[in-house]
């Protein structure tokens, strides 16, 4: 295995040449280089009366990606690792990197420029570094697989309340174990002359989505971070707060015993922005066949909160009031369900009543632990497991099963399909069953419901998103008459493209998943610049279709149709 000089014969001559060049006296680990092959140069940088000492570390991908520059005298609180102390010389992104650089340029520039801007004092180091905030608790490194979410609640904790206790509500997905996995949901706090008082209380809804056994736990503000980044560091911050906070009573677990305390302290959330923060400390014993282990890890707490997740997907906003009726939840129903899910539309009502086979699993996004289960049940689940702030109706209905029920039925299939439909801001059908469009179009149409109709073609060759709105323009009998007239084109197919896979009742299309996405990701596109848009807002009746090519690695492409009223149409004929 060669190193980044081997691979760059004189690159690290020349490191060193340009330490020398610039006045620098760096001298290298010999015994580091020797027995591990890391470069690490030592020296001292002249700044004012005094010298700096720093080290400077190449990473094995070198030139590709900039060395480190250590600062350990130095304690800055800002652009500086407070853990391992290298300073923070240049933006995070590697495009300010260049593989030309060098680590003497950093050393020689980069340091006194920062040091410089401490002289100045702090509008000089705003007006100078990157617009971020710095966010102490990204130090503390969480033991991987653990997790505690801490809600909007918990995060506007009144300042005087200094110590206290609460619960957590763990998932319920197995059972509690050593490493936690749950919400902060509840924090009470006892004054010494009174009841105890609940200060914070996370959304029942919220709570309903994890669910499992609820463990006590201890906390204490701070008014700043504590001095150490290691569980000790948060459970001695926790006594020096309130003596024996630090020592939270043992809780069994199923693999053994827990006991947890939580620290909540404000950080740096954006430039020169403070919010409270989380971080817990937790003492685990777990039982193994040699008997008792004990250790302890600490859990960075996960902010989860509508606005937190909102951050990375502005344009979307709108979704967490809008309610969307999906009807079938197959190869691209499924997905289009995920994805409104993922970007916190507020409600998703499911109309599906098909079981997961696994022959369907190439395209259904859910593997084997899918089969034999309702695909509604599937996809919702996986909704209220994974995205919290969107509600789910379920509606377990095949349309028309009432022609062959002979022991009655719970109620009118109209009044379902009324149920289905009612006060909803979208209309999402995914059948690809002609008689079903029409039927939940209709229905729309009477309620001035708008409406996507997503399908895709034998082979996946191609699709058609049909977007119908009440008012603006053509109907479904407008569209297909358009479609039978030749003024909107269908998508391509493939001749060949249905089969009836082994074991299965009836006949499907083929298709790789991967060949649909783009169909789900315009359909999306299309659902929530629909939701957007308010009643008074004059969108109209519009066709999407897809084309892709036969074979190959092109793009598809995609082209629009307007729906205009045809005047064959008898519906829109008497509007």
């Amino acid at each position: 295995m060669s190193s980044w000089w081997q691979r760059f014969p004189g690159r690290l001559e020349a490191e060193l040449e340009a330490f020398r060049a610039r006045g620098l006296e760096f001298e290298r680990d010999e015994a580091l280089f020797r027995d591990a092959g890391r470069v690490l140069l030592r020296g001292s940088l002249p700044h004012g009366r005094e010298a700096v000492r720093l080290e400077v570390l190449y990473p094995d991908l070198f030139p590709y990606l900039r060395p480190e520059i250590y600062a350990p005298d130095l304690a800055l609180g800002r652009h500086q690792n407070p853990r391992e102390h290298n300073l923070c010389l240049l933006d995070r992104s590697t495009r300010f990197w260049l593989p030309s650089d060098t680590a003497a340029w950093l050393v020689g520039e980069r340091v006194p420029h920062l040091l410089s801007l401490f002289a100045q004092g702090a509008d000089a180091m705003a007006a100078a570094e990157a617009p971020q905030g710095e966010p102490v608790s990204a130090y503390f490194q969480t033991a991987l697989g653990a997790a505690i979410f801490v809600p909007a609640e918990t995060l506007a904790l009144p300042a005087e309340h200094l110590f206290g206790s609460g619960h957590l509500c763990l998932t319920g997905e197995t059972p509690p174990r050593v490493l936690l996995r749950g919400l902060l949901a509840q924090l009470v706090v006892k004054p010494r002359a009174g009841k105890t008082k609940r200060v914070a209380q996370a959304d029942a809804g919220l709570v309903s989505r994890f669910g499992g056994r609820q463990l006590s736990m201890r906390w204490a503000r701070l008014d700043e971070p504590p001095q150490g980044f290691d569980p000790d560091a948060v459970f001695e911050a926790a006594d020096a707060v309130q003596t024996g906070f630090g020592r939270p009573p043992w809780q069994a677990v199923n693999d053994g015993e827990v006991a947890i305390v939580g620290l909540v302290f404000p950080e740096e959330v954006r430039q020169g922005e403070f919010d409270d923060t989380w971080v817990f400390g937790v003492r685990a014993r777990r039982r193994t066949a040699a008997g008792m282990q004990e250790g302890s890890y600490v859990v960075r707490g996960e902010r989860l909160t509508r606005d937190d997740l909102g951050t990375r997907i502005p344009t979307v906003a709108h979704l967490a009031t809008k309610t969307v009726a999906i009807a079938g939840l197959g190869a691209i129903g499924a997905p289009i369900a995920l994805e409104l899910a993922r970007n916190q539309t507020g409600r998703l009502r499911l109309l599906e009543h098909d079981i997961v086979e696994a022959a369907q699993t190439v395209r259904f996004p859910f593997g084997l632990p899918a089969v034999g289960h309702p695909k509604l049940e599937v996809v919702a689940h996986f909704v209220e497991a994974n995205h919290p702030f969107t509600d789910i109706e379920r509606f377990a209905h095949r349309l028309g099963q009432t022609a062959s029920d002979r022991h009655g039925r719970s109620e009118n299939e109209f009044d379902l399909v009324d149920r289905f439909l009612r006060d909803a801001d979208l209309l999402v059908d995914a059948t690809a069953e002609i008689a079903i469009q029409q039927l939940l179009s209709e229905a729309a149409n009477d309620l001035g419901l708008r409406q996507l109709l997503v399908s895709a073609t034998e082979g996946a060759r191609g699709g058609q998103i049909a977007r119908l709105v009440p008012g603006g323009g053509g109907c479904w009998h407008c569209w297909k008459r358009h479609v039978s007239d030749g003024t909107i084109p269908l998508p391509p197919r493939d001749d060949t493209g249905t089969v009836q896979p082994r074991g299965c009742a009836e006949a499907t299309f083929t298709g790789t998943s991967f060949d649909l996405l783009p169909i789900v990701a315009q359909a999306a596109r299309a659902a929530t610049a629909t939701l957007a848009e308010g009643p008074e807002d004059r969108l109209t009746s519009v066709v999407w279709v897809c084309a892709l090519p036969e074979a190959g690695a092109s793009a598809p492409l995609w082209s629009e149709h307007p729906v205009t009223r045809h005047p064959e149409c008898a519906r829109c004929a008497t509007d």
